[in-house]
């Protein structure tokens, strides 16, 4: 009988302690961001300052999120046999496949990632995206709309923001 009331005891004095409230978790609307991590932040050909290939970039870089820069536009463009492709361009336009009016040109990096922190009107309007390799001869585009930047999220895994083969 001692050995359950111990038992019961030391199952329940966690609870009886007041543990402390836990951190607000990263992304949620308690975080609290650092005003001097919103800044400017715009990918450039041969910039060698991104990290985190293939990973949702938005996940840390956003309102409630540890990132420099808040991105309205972020991911890895790859080539068509995966690895990351460096010093390409990304487009985002009002039609499909480079059609339509130029809303944000946006270079990818020397680790084959892209990100803006310029505006968008994400999710209110609709972006058809377009990549291009470094040399401009091989790209590809989605036929479809986008309502979001955060290209990593859908383009995951095998289904990367890929070039097709030269």
């Amino acid at each position: 009988m001692h050995r359950t009331l111990l038992t019961f005891a030391l199952v329940l004095a966690p609870l009886a302690c007041g543990d402390p409230e836990p951190e607000p978790f990263l992304g949620d609307d308690e975080f609290v961001r650092d005003p001097a991590l919103d800044v400017e932040l715009v990918s450039a050909h041969g910039d060698d300052i991104s990290h985190a290939d293939g990973d949702n970039c938005m996940r840390c870089h956003q309102e409630n999120g540890p990132g420099p820069g808040r991105f309205s536009v972020a991911g890895t463009l790859y080539d068509a046999d995966g690895a990351p492709s460096p010093d390409g361009l990304v487009e985002l336009r009002t039609a499909p496949d480079g059609a339509g009016d130029l809303v944000l040109a946006v270079e990818v990096d020397a680790h084959g990632n892209f990100y803006s922190t310029e505006p968008l009107a994400f999710p209110d309007t609709a972006l058809f995206p377009t990549v291009y390799s470094s040399d401009g001869a091989r790209k590809n585009h989605m036929p479809f709309p986008t309502r979001s930047g955060a290209c990593n999220v859908c383009h995951a895994g095998g289904f990367g923001v890929q070039l097709p083969e030269a």
